[in-house]
């Protein structure tokens, strides 16, 4: 869908633009993700299946991630900040958290099309000291084959 793509693309331009400027950029970037998702969440059609929701968070936390790798800044500590939005997130507007964290993760799990072997075990590491059981969900979503539309360069830095 077109308007997932650009839910990912203005928060990767907005967390590229705003971690140049800032102290703790991990921190900067999940706050942008969350007020992306925000906004984003609520402007998806009341009654729209779980899943329209999941993309957004998908493409919010992708973007996020593009714009903390493009700006050189730390990508574990980013991930796990992102995914403590997604979870406060789900809560907030009652969807389910546990599709909304496998969704976040997803996003963040895109990053192996740009990332090095170092930054992803970063990511994983971190991911798996912040939360019960998503370290295992990370390394199997890096294994899954690259799709179509990530072969396509659909979500791109």
């Amino acid at each position: 869908m077109e308007d997932e793509f650009k839910v990912g693309q203005l928060t990767k331009e907005l967390v590229a633009i705003k971690l140049k400027r800032m102290d703790d950029p991990c921190a900067a970037a999940a706050e942008l993700v969350k007020q992306t998702l925000g906004v984003a969440l609520r402007a998806v059609a009341p009654g729209a299946p779980e899943g329209a929701h999941a993309q957004v968070v998908t493409d919010a936390c992708q973007g996020g991630m593009t714009g903390l790798l493009l700006a050189g800044h730390e990508l574990g500590r980013g991930a796990a900040l992102m995914l403590e939005a997604v979870s406060e997130l789900a809560n907030h507007f009652q969807l389910d958290p546990t599709m909304m964290m496998e969704a976040g993760l997803k996003g963040i799990a895109d990053m192996r099309r740009f990332a090095s072997p170092d930054q992803l075990e970063d990511i994983r590491r971190e991911v798996g000291r912040h939360f019960l059981g998503v370290e295992a969900l990370f390394e199997e979503m890096l294994r899954r084959p690259v799709s179509e539309a990530e072969r396509a360069g659909r979500s791109a830095a």
